[in-house]
């Protein structure tokens, strides 16, 4: 009996699945219609805001307010340089904001350059750019950007935010409503070597110990007091960093020195040991985080390199920030600038809270 029930279950089961055809199957998929509802992300949002406000304003005709002077001498800080529409600030939420770095060095730089370093990120979207080297690259650089800018002493600030309040040493700019950040940019020209052989006594110049310094004058003393850098950047960072308020600030510098935490014992370049740089010890023990740093690993396994020159590879181009937490940073080569100077762009991303 319960034989003839099991064939009797299984005959109804075949039979069930047999009258279930292809074409029955294809005919109970049902495709979402368009609905026509709006991009709901934040970022595309305000960009269609910011189109709005510019095709507006072109129809009452485009404008470019505080053009930099033919005389560069003549440069008054800070700049604010307004080619484009005022920005829209983001709506209060989960607020993040992108920041890009290019150093854009001391050796002038040709408009061919500037339209392929620009062109080389272009397929970017950060909220602010900030262009460090000498003040003529700079305003090359925001000129032919097309954003708005303000140039200040230590470098300018491309920005897609609006600009609250502009300073000579940092700006502010609204995020949101309800959330500002101040942005510093500070930049000093380097003398990084080009030969791991010379490395030892560059980075001893630049540290603090005093006895290993003079060790090395005796040994090479013209060339190592080459190798000095800045040796007032120590200073002007604590000046900048004590002078900025509000909750939220980012510092941008392009540095003379490698930090410390690169010059660890083992490492992927065999010219480094453990050694201490005055600028970036001073910034840790501070408060303020290395955004690269505090994204990856250790510099045993990741160098994060913003300068090569010869088999020498360093990062001296830092974003740090103060009540901002780093989401990612990356650090990349650009054409126009990397094959030209062996520096490369840093890219971070920050949580606004």
């Amino acid at each position: 009996m319960r034989k003839a029930a099991a064939i009797l279950t299984a005959l109804i089961l075949i039979t069930s699945c047999a009258s279930y055809t292809a074409e029955e199957g294809y005919s109970r998929i049902v495709i979402p219609e368009t609905t026509g509802k709006p991009e709901t992300r934040y970022r595309l949002i305000r960009k269609e805001r910011a189109k709005a406000i510019i095709m507006k304003e072109m129809e009452t005709k485009a404008r470019v307010i505080n053009v930099y002077p033919d005389d560069l001498s003549a440069l008054e800080y800070p700049h604010v340089y307004t080619p484009a529409a005022e920005p829209v600030a983001d709506e209060d939420g989960i607020n993040t904001i992108q920041i890009l770095l290019l150093p854009l060095g001391y050796d002038p730089m040709t408009e061919e350059d500037a339209l392929r370093i620009l062109g080389a990120s272009s397929d970017l979207e950060p909220d602010f750019v900030i262009l460090t080297g000498s003040v003529e690259n700079q305003v090359m650089g925001a000129e032919m950007a097309g954003w708005n800018a303000v140039t200040m002493e230590g470098g300018t600030i491309l920005y897609d935010l609006p600009l609250k309040v502009a300073g000579t040493g940092s700006s502010v700019f609204g995020v949101t409503d309800t959330k500002d950040v101040a942005i510093a940019p500070l930049s000093f020209d380097d003398s990084m070597p080009s030969s791991g052989a010379e490395a030892e006594a560059w980075a001893l110049s630049l540290s603090e110990s005093t006895d290993e310094l003079e060790a090395v004058r005796a040994e090479a003393e013209a060339w190592a007091l080459s190798l000095r850098g800045n040796p007032d950047e120590l200073e002007a960072v604590r000046a900048e960093t004590e002078a900025m308020t509000g909750e939220r600030r980012i510092l941008a510098l392009s540095s003379a020195e490698p930090s410390g935490a690169d010059w660890i014992e083992f490492t992927p370049f065999r010219y480094r040991s453990t050694m201490s740089f005055p600028v970036s010890e001073y910034l840790l023990s501070e408060g303020w985080l290395d955004a690269y740093r505090a994204t990856h690993y250790t510099a045993e396994t990741d160098g994060g390199i913003t300068r090569h020159s010869g088999d020498l590879y360093e990062r001296l181009d830092f974003i740090y920030s103060d009540g901002l937490l780093p989401v990612s940073a990356i650090s990349y080569p650009v054409m126009g600038l990397t094959d030209r100077t062996g520096a490369f762009a840093v890219l971070a991303e920050m949580l606004v809270p």
